[in-house]
């Protein structure tokens, strides 16, 4: 089911990554749900970065911080429209940060991240100005517009691509959130037309505090991935909530180390990382960005074929009829069949990628490590019949740093919707792979996953993945 092979690329692998850090890359932005890919051709499709607001109510439970610190190392990935802070005054003995707001807290961590960014800037060019990125962290009180008017401005800007809207959790001594008080504005002064026009610009990877928005006034978001629940029981599982296992599967992985990764001569920023969380290395809000994140595997419109944060499926018990999405989905890896298999099957490549991100702050750029840019020869979206050879080329591959590259092809059966015995990859000379189409009575979709890692330090990994479907 797999094939490795060791090769080496130069100067054209950093024109390849400069060329696709412009763009995201994923294998189908326009999927049915009646997972036809045989109706779309070409080899990917292109689309624009993404458009991201954050909401926190950093303050409280001190894993809001730890998050902050990650998703500031990946702010290159997006266009960042704003970052909305909601509690008005940090949480008594939970809270140790010596400043008290929240919004006090996040602008101090945007400003450790701007002593980063001389460093940080040579690594990609895309991180964005410290100076514009304060400007857009805005308070999100009751006795406050600031979030509601920035959501209003990025939404009902010129700029035609949705908004991603993550809302980290908004407990109590919280305000509400900026999003709810911005649907109920646009619900009152603009009708019900114009409430679903606004409305249909949002996109969610979230938890759940938007009232009546969510499903009892029309029409429902255009999808909405919870990173956070579901609360179907697990019985293997102390803590049924998706957001509690992060940590006990990443905090380790893949020999991670917080004090020597983050904490210890990594900059100012990785220095802001708190510690006197519940779990060790909490993050419950990680994987909502972590969703998000380009790797090329994943696609933020399919969240049941997997990305960093794990695979998710329909949440058809609370939400029958509305395209939401919940953490119920289970992945077989490595004899293990488990909702947690979904993403301990990348911990360790997302924790190496988040200490290189860290060594960037403190690194130039020829002493650090960069991932490589896997590449697919052919299309990526592909229809063949039964009993026809695929093959699957990743020669092309390259890496900025000119490291040597380890390649595998894997079958990942459970996004796919062909049920049968996984088909097994033959093993050809240097990138390539093979199979053949098994027999199937109606078309089937089968799921590949090009993993390339570089043996750089800490090695890192990007994908891409490939959809075939089988006619009969």
């Amino acid at each position: 089911m797999h094939m490795k092979t060791i090769f080496n690329d130069g100067f054209f692998g950093l024109l390849v990554v400069t060329l696709l850090a412009t763009l995201h890359i994923f294998p189908s932005q326009a999927l049915a749900e009646s997972d036809n890919v045989g109706l779309i051709a070409g080899k990917s499709v292109e689309i624009p970065r993404l458009r991201v607001i954050v909401e926190t109510d950093a303050g409280g439970d001190p894993d809001d911080e730890q998050s902050m610190v990650r998703f500031l190392m990946y702010c290159n990935e997006w266009d960042v429209e704003g970052i909305i802070c909601t509690r008005p005054k940090a949480r008594e003995k939970e809270n140790l940060n010596p400043i008290r707001t929240g919004l006090g807290i996040v602008r101090h961590m945007v400003k450790a991240y701007g002593e980063c960014y001389p460093k940080l800037v040579q690594h990609d060019v895309r991180y964005p100005q410290p100076d514009e990125l304060l400007l857009r962290t805005v308070s999100g009180y009751e006795d406050s517009d600031e979030g509601v008017q920035l959501i209003l401005d990025a939404i009902d800007s010129d700029d035609p691509r949705p908004v991603w809207f993550m809302n980290w959790g908004t407990d109590h001594g919280s305000a509400s959130s900026s999003l709810k008080r911005a649907l109920d504005r646009v619900l009152k002064e603009r009708g019900p037309s114009g409430y679903a026009a606004f409305k249909n610009r949002i996109r969610l990877s979230s938890f759940e505090n938007f009232g009546n928005h969510t499903a009892k006034i029309g029409p429902p978001f255009k999808i909405w991935v919870n990173t956070f629940f579901p609360s179907i029981a697990f019985p293997d599982i102390k803590e049924e909530r998706w957001y509690r296992r992060f940590s006990a599967l990443t905090a380790t992985a893949g020999g991670f180390e917080l004090k020597h990764d983050v904490l210890t001569d990594h900059g100012p920023l990785g220095a802001l990382y708190p510690t006197n969380t519940t779990n060790v290395q909490k993050e419950s809000d990680t994987m909502a960005f972590l969703y998000l994140v380009p790797t090329g595997m994943n696609d933020p419109e399919q969240p049941t074929w997997g990305s960093w944060a794990g695979r998710y499926g329909r949440n058809d018990k609370n939400f029958p009829s509305q395209p939401y999405y919940w953490a119920n989905a289970k992945d077989t890896w490595q004899g293990v069949t488990h909702r947690e298999s979904t993403l301990r099957r990348w911990a360790v490549h997302l924790q190496n990628d988040f200490k290189a991100r860290m060594d960037w702050c403190v690194s130039d750029r020829q002493d650090a490590n960069h991932p490589p840019a896997p590449q697919v020869s052919g299309a990526l979206l592909r229809t063949v019949a039964s009993g026809d050879t695929v093959t699957v080329d990743a020669s092309d591959s390259t890496d900025p740093d000119g490291d040597a590259l380890q390649v595998e092809w894997t079958v990942y059966p459970e996004p796919g919707s062909y049920r049968g015995v996984p088909p097994t990859l033959n093993l050809a000379t240097n990138s390539q792979a093979s199979f053949v189409a098994p027999r199937v009575e109606s078309p089937k979709t089968i799921h590949l996953i090009l993993t390339v890692t570089d043996d750089g330090i800490p090695a890192l990994t990007r994908y891409q993945r490939v959809v075939v479907t089988v006619a009969p």
